[in-house]
């Protein structure tokens, strides 16, 4: 059972652009689709794609056992905090899964154009990992949102970007990981609905590769706003074409 030609045109337009540009797959895609098949359908469809490219993008990496002991106590609260945003998920009505996931997307616009940057108290590190996890793992099981919340926790522990990105991905993976698993424990992922978003890996993994074929062949400041604009117009056909409409 393959996606639809729409489904796969814009599973393919989101890959590409976390290719080319880095902004989050799901967090595209999620509002893109959830305008056709509402955000739970979206998310379900997605669950697979996402995981895969969440796999790919830690091949070959490498963590300490400094750092991954470090990083526990945030990866931890974020399993338990993804488990959360599933169940959210499946147990809130359509239209206002719409309006909140709505909302979030639009916070992540936000916080991501104003280029603001949150330094937290390395004194607090721990309360943090807890708090913060959790959240991050509830956004990212809901609809793939908790991306700028790791990257706020991961830049206040001074780590040079090379180690924030691979430790953001492998929190990611940690995240797609344990969504997948709730969705499957929930019966959310049947058989039939779990080959359709099989199938949806393929369209995911070619467009991240042509992305990352084309980047650095055009200017980085016109590709990030060129996401953010796709990223908003996907937003608002959520919220205006979503269950239910404007209501």
């Amino acid at each position: 059972m393959w996606p639809s030609w729409e489904q796969t045109l814009l599973i393919f337009a989101a890959a590409m652009l976390e290719g080319a540009v880095g902004f989050d797959f799901g967090l595209v895609a999620t509002p893109a689709l959830g305008a056709v098949l509402g955000v739970r359908g979206a998310v379900v469809l997605l669950s697979l794609p996402n995981l895969g490219l969440a796999l790919w993008k830690t091949v070959g990496g490498k963590m300490s056992a400094e750092q991954l002991h470090r990083l526990m106590p945030f990866l931890g609260a974020g399993g338990l905090g993804a488990a959360a945003g599933v169940f959210i998920l499946l147990s809130t009505p359509p239209a206002a899964l719409k309006w909140g996931v709505g909302l979030l997307v639009l916070l992540c616009v936000a916080y991501s154009a104003s280029r603001a940057r949150f330094q937290l108290d390395s004194r607090d590190e721990v309360f943090f990992a807890y708090v913060l996890g959790f959240f991050a793992g509830a956004f990212s099981g809901l609809a793939y949102a908790g991306g700028p919340l790791v990257v706020i926790f991961l830049d206040s522990l001074g780590l040079s970007r090379a180690r924030l990105v691979k430790l953001a991905h492998i929190t990611g993976l940690v995240f797609a990981a344990v969504q997948m698993a709730a969705l499957s424990g929930a019966g959310a992922l049947g058989e039939g609905r779990a080959m359709v978003s099989a199938m949806a890996l393929l369209p995911a993994l070619a467009g991240f590769l042509v992305g990352r074929v084309m980047r650095g062949r055009f200017s980085p400041a016109l590709g990030y706003r060129a996401g953010l604009g796709l990223l908003i117009a996907s937003t608002i056909a959520l919220i205006a074409f979503g269950p239910a409409g404007w209501r």
